[in-house]
């Protein structure tokens, strides 16, 4: 029986292939160049100059200043260029609302209903098709916090939501969780923490304050209502909101 002979991939297969990997990159990194993120404030300038230089960073302060929006772009833009290979996100399971419970689906669905604030805006910086290639592939990973304090991270943006709801255990797990090339971010709004008794993340700021770490740990806290940026509607509501309850 004659043998088909084999073909071999030639080096100009390896060159027309890398070109068009290549093609893909520069695509990406002019879509990254179209959407600059520019800073509205002073304090918006800080936090992304410690997203850009410190392995930790932690984030407080009122709703509406964008503690969510400014990494979860900042992740989605060195995804799309290469310089990541993982976008990790998660939250604590707390909530003042019982109607989670009711939804259809396994853990980690009902967890994407959980962070569908921090999802949506992939999908509108890196657009749908690529935000749903990446989630299949798994390069984005809606993690329950259980699982995360087992891995390993590298070459990786952690993003964790709601943090103020974070015990301190909670924080220091997933702080050693930290691997080479890797990130994370914790932000919450301690005043609409559901935790009873003291929040991780509190304990984490005033820790970073009292040993120094200021090397490589990052913090901001966005506590002026000049700082909120959604709506003047929502900066508005919560500067009476803060001056009720004060009295």
């Amino acid at each position: 029986m004659r043998q088909m002979p084999v073909k071999r991939r030639t080096k100009g297969t390896e060159r027309d292939t890398t070109k068009i990997k290549d093609k893909f990159l520069e695509q990406r990194e002019q879509q990254v160049k179209a959407k600059p993120l520019v800073a509205m404030n002073d304090r918006q300038k800080d936090y992304m100059r410690l997203l850009a230089t410190k392995p930790v960073v932690v984030a407080t302060g009122y709703a509406g200043t964008s503690k969510t929006y400014l990494p979860v772009c900042m992740a989605a833009d060195l995804y799309m260029t290469g310089k990541i290979t993982k976008i990790y996100v998660t939250r604590p399971a707390i909530s003042s609302s019982q109607s989670l419970g009711f939804f259809k689906g396994s853990e980690v669905e009902k967890l994407s209903i959980w962070l569908t604030p921090v999802t949506s805006l992939l999908k509108e910086r890196m657009g749908t098709s690529a935000y749903d290639i990446a989630l299949a592939k798994g390069d984005i990973c809606l993690t329950p916090l259980e699982v995360i304090k087992g891995f390993s991270i590298n070459n990786a943006w952690l993003i964790v939501e709601e943090s103020s709801d974070l015990t301190k255990d909670e924080v220091v797990k997933l702080i050693t969780r930290m691997g080479t090339n890797s990130k994370i971010i914790l932000s919450g709004d301690v005043r609409q923490r559901e935790l009873k008794g003291q929040s991780g993340l509190v304990w984490l700021s005033g820790f970073i304050k009292r040993n120094d770490l200021s090397d490589n740990f990052g913090f901001v806290d966005f506590d002026l209502p000049s700082h909120i940026v959604r709506s003047e509607s929502v900066r508005q509501f919560i500067v009476a909101l803060v001056e009720e309850e004060n009295k």
